[in-house]
């Protein structure tokens, strides 16, 4: 198991210096705005698909993914033609915990550190979901357990040596973050295959772990978020259950395939649903019948990646006035506030944080730049425009 995108960024042509040189700034401007997509995907052939399309020929990435694919599709085969399924020391986790959003990650001021992030996320996604898939698939603890060892080790080095770098500190500094995540989780989630009678060959308290890259333990705080993570479990869902079969030829998931596993868009359109949301002039133009609601999905992605971008597009759009215009009964803006309090922010019925949110959509407001919404008009333009020329 590698990390393609993660080595790339050390190494090779996903370097920030590199990537800016490569790249005219329209080509650059295209990848950052492509690569928010990435985060749509939640199976793992479509998140593979999707990576690919995004970085196309910056990293060999699909190359490395078939690799990954022929060995599960060599082991299933092997194991329908010789292995029992019922084989009593195949211990393959029911569930995963979850290491996430412990140690504090860098503000994200930039577009292209937006992009950092969002790939290095697809990156542990990706890994977590080709594990679950190839312990699945291969039914086997050694293997599991030596590719699991690898792993622990490539992401030891990579946490190791990114902390070399002087240059592209913010970004570089993304990376030790986000491999202790998926390092903690993959230890946690697979942590009965790992037992071993001998000692570990890979270090397993976090603490020591932080340490050993970062200098300094965790503070008090993120221990204690750890502690408490380490203990929920979260189920596996349907993405594993239903393993591909070698023997047919394999397609990407369709777009909008009744089956696709509810996303935050989805819950968005759910939650706004009663304001004919779909009704609106400029998000019925997005409607075609071959893509149906495929681009209003997309735009509502985009805009759901932070709370300034999206109040940016709900203005850009007209909710509030589409609302106050369709609706017989009173609906004032703190209602508007209530509404996209919780369907935007996810906080409770009630919750009027979205107004400081709104507030920030006049550049001269205390709370501007904090949530920016003001530097989002220009941006939510190009960016329905952009989908709906697609």
């Amino acid at each position: 198991m590698t990390l393609p995108i993660t080595d790339s960024i050390l190494r090779g042509e996903l370097r920030p210096n590199i990537l800016k040189q490569s790249l005219e700034p329209k080509a650059l401007e295209l990848l950052i705005r492509n690569a928010r997509k990435v985060s749509q995907k939640s199976q793992l052939l479509e998140l593979e698909y999707a990576i690919n399309d995004v970085l196309s020929d910056l990293v060999n990435t699909k190359d490395i993914y078939a690799e990954d694919k022929k060995t599960r599709d060599a082991a299933i085969k092997t194991r329908k033609n010789k292995i029992s399924k019922n084989d009593t020391h195949y211990k393959f986790p029911s569930y995963e915990i979850i290491i996430d959003n412990i140690l504090t990650l860098p503000e994200l001021s930039t577009p292209l550190l937006r992009f950092y992030n969002t790939i290095i996320d697809a990156e542990v996604l990706r890994t977590r979901q080709a594990i679950l898939h190839m312990s699945r698939a291969v039914q086997d603890d050694t293997f599991v357990r030596s590719t699991l060892k690898a792993l622990f080790r490539k992401i030891k080095f990579a946490c190791l040596e990114s902390q070399q770098w002087e240059e592209h500190q913010d970004v570089m500094s993304l990376i030790p973050i986000k491999l202790t995540h998926l390092y903690f989780t993959l230890l946690n989630t697979y942590g009965e295959v790992l037992q071993s009678y001998d000692t570990p060959e890979f270090e397993d308290d976090f603490m020591d772990f932080v340490y050993n890259w970062k200098g300094e333990y965790p503070s008090d705080d993120e221990e204690a978020k750890y502690i408490e993570q380490s203990k929920v479990r979260k189920e596996i869902g349907n993405s594993i259950t239903d393993m591909p079969d070698s023997d047919k030829p394999q397609e990407l998931p369709c777009e909008g395939k009744p089956n696709r596993p509810k996303d935050k868009a989805d819950l968005f359109l759910e939650g706004v649903s009663a304001y004919n949301f779909l009704e609106m002039p400029k998000i019925k133009q997005l409607i075609t019948p071959e893509k149906k609601t495929e681009k209003v999905h997309d735009l509502v992605m985009m805009m759901l990646e932070n709370s300034g971008h999206a109040c940016a597009m709900l203005e850009y759009l007209k909710f509030y006035d589409w609302i106050k215009k369709t609706q017989r009964i009173k609906f004032t803006k703190d209602d508007y506030d209530a509404l996209c309090s919780k369907v935007v922010m996810g906080l409770e019925n009630g919750s009027k944080a979205f107004h400081t949110v709104r507030m920030s959509l006049n550049s001269s407001n205390m709370n501007a730049e904090k949530y920016r919404a003001y530097a989002y008009m220009v941006q939510v333009d190009n960016e329905y425009v952009t989908l709906l020329n697609s």
